[in-house]
């Protein structure tokens, strides 16, 4: 097996998620039946550029979770 690549975020770097994170968590406890799908896309985008990942990475990766 080989270990999983996790990319080293700097602080700059993980802000954004983490205000996003802090936004949907912050809705669902106002609404748990909010639909929140666009920031989750959001965060999705963000995680593939820290991975460095390519459209057509990003196409099986949105692909394999449908």
């Amino acid at each position: 097996m080989k270990p999983l690549p996790f990319p080293c975020a700097s602080k700059e770097e993980q802000a954004p998620i983490i205000e996003m994170v802090e936004k949907i968590l912050a809705a669902k406890r106002r609404n748990p039946d909010r639909d929140l799908i666009a920031l989750e896309q959001e965060i999705d985008q963000e995680v593939y550029a820290l991975y460095g990942l390519t459209p057509e990475e990003i196409k099986i990766v949105e692909g394999s979770s449908q």
